[in-house]
């Protein structure tokens, strides 16, 4: 088969690159999609997300993360970003599979925490420690976010599949 041909055959496949902030008390930064009324008139929760989002063709994830925080916080965060894990979902509800990167940095400064400013796809932002957060995300978004602060604080990396440690 010629390699143009064998290439179309291949599966097609999201990926997302996000990053985990915490303020100097060690709280996790969450930012609410302004879009989520409308999404739940169509079926989807209302929404709480780390920020990030899809990676364009062919950006490296740790950049793509980057941009997505400094266009969703307006923070430039240090570099090198320090890789958390990976999640992936396999398609579902009409969407293809999804390879979510990870990232953290240290703790914003309180300055940093002061400057946040959020882009139109936002509307609200909020620090809270990880329990806290439980029962404002989804059970598989808390799962995800529990395995990824917990790989973090012990200098690890994870894979998850669908929110859960493999």
């Amino acid at each position: 088969m010629p390699r143009e041909e064998f290439v179309r055959t291949l599966p097609r496949a999201l990926h997302s690159a996000s990053v985990l902030l915490f303020d100097p008390e060690g709280r996790l930064l969450l930012l609410h999609d302004s879009s989520s009324e409308g999404r739940a008139a169509k079926g989807w929760p209302q929404r709480w997300w780390a920020p990030g989002g899809l990676l364009r063709e062919g950006e490296a994830p740790a950049k793509g993360a980057w941009r997505e925080a400094l266009e969703e916080t307006g923070l430039h965060l240090a570099e090198p970003l320090v890789p958390v894990g990976v999640d992936f979902v396999p398609p579902a509800e009409g969407w293809p599979p999804v390879s979510s990167y990870f990232f953290s940095t240290g703790p914003l400064t309180w300055e940093q925490v002061d400057s946040i400013a959020l882009s139109d796809e936002h509307d609200d932002h909020q620090f809270h420690q990880l329990s806290d957060w439980e029962g404002q995300v989804s059970p598989t978004m808390h799962g995800r976010l529990t395995a990824l602060v917990a790989a973090f604080a012990h200098e690890q990396q994870i894979v998850l599949h669908c929110g859960r440690p493999m």
